[in-house]
C-alpha cells in the first residue's frame, strides 16, 4: 500500500518535472525566437526609416512566425525622420501580411503610412542654400490649403505655397512671393522655385506613394500607400 502511493507520488512528481522542463524549453524557445525576429524586423524598419524606429510585431507566437516565414503585421514608428527630402518627419507605418526569405529580407504585401510634417521641417524644405533670404517663419492655412514663409528678418517679404500631390510625391509649388509688398524679382522667384523642385526628386521609402495631403493648423497631414514590395535588412544612417 505504501509502496504503491510512493509509487504514484512519485510519478506525479516525474511528470510535474516534465511539465515543468517542457514549459521552460518551450518559453526560452519562444523568447528567443522573438528576440531573433525583432531584431530582423529592425534592420528592415532601419533600412525604411532610419534610427531609432520602433518596431511592435502582431501576430501569434514568434516561433510559429518563424516556423512559417511569415508574420501578420508590423507596426513601425519613427517621430525623427525623413520622407524624401523632407527633414524632420513623423512616421507610422502598418506592413501587412509579411514573408520571410533566408537572405534575412522578404516582402510585404502591403503597407499604409501615416505621416506628420511640422511647420518647421517646411521651413527647413524651403530655405535657400545660400541664406541670403532665409525663411524666419511658416504660417499653415487649413482653409485655404496653402502655407507661407516670411522671407528675410523684420518681415522683408512673402512666399505662398500650395502643398500638391504630384506622382506619389509631395510638392510645394510656389504660388506668389513679394518683398516689401510689391511682386518679387524673377531671379528671386526662380531660386526659390529651383530650391523647392531640388527637394522633390528622391523616392519614399518601402515603395510608399503618397495619396492624400491636408494642409492643418500645425503641418501636412500626409497619407501614404504601397502594393507588394521586397523588404531589405541593411539599415540606414
Amino acid at each position: 500500500m505504501i509502496r504503491s502511493v510512493f509509487r504514484r507520488h512519485r510519478a506525479a512528481a516525474f511528470a510535474s518535472t516534465a511539465l515543468a522542463v517542457v514549459l521552460l524549453t518551450a518559453s526560452i524557445a519562444e523568447l528567443v525566437a522573438r528576440t531573433l525576429l525583432h531584431g530582423r524586423m529592425t534592420a528592415v524598419a532601419g533600412t525604411a526609416l532610419g534610427k531609432g524606429t520602433a518596431v511592435d510585431i502582431e501576430g501569434g507566437p514568434a516561433i510559429l512566425a518563424m516556423f512559417d516565414r511569415h508574420i501578420d503585421a508590423v507596426t513601425i514608428t519613427n517621430d525623427h525622420t525623413a520622407l524624401g527630402r523632407i527633414p524632420g518627419v513623423s512616421v507610422h507605418a502598418r506592413l501587412e501580411d509579411l514573408r520571410l526569405t533566408a537572405d534575412r529580407s522578404g516582402t510585404v504585401a502591403r503597407t499604409h503610412a501615416d505621416v506628420t510634417v511640422p511647420a518647421a521641417s517646411l521651413q527647413r524644405m524651403a530655405g535657400t542654400s545660400d541664406g541670403r533670404l532665409p525663411v524666419t517663419a511658416v504660417h499653415l492655412d487649413d482653409q485655404a490649403d496653402t502655407v507661407t514663409l516670411d522671407l528675410g528678418q523684420g518681415g522683408l517679404g512673402k512666399a505662398t505655397l500650395q502643398p500638391r500631390l504630384q506622382d506619389g510625391r509631395v510638392t510645394l509649388h510656389l504660388a506668389d512671393v513679394e518683398i516689401l509688398g510689391s511682386p518679387a524679382p524673377p531671379r528671386l522667384v526662380d531660386r526659390i522655385q529651383d530650391t523647392l523642385t531640388s527637394r522633390n526628386g528622391a523616392d519614399y521609402p518601402l515603395g510608399l506613394k503618397a495619396t492624400t495631403l491636408d494642409v492643418t493648423a500645425t503641418g501636412l497631414a500626409v497619407g501614404l500607400d504601397a502594393g507588394p514590395t521586397r523588404l531589405t535588412g541593411k539599415a540606414r544612417a
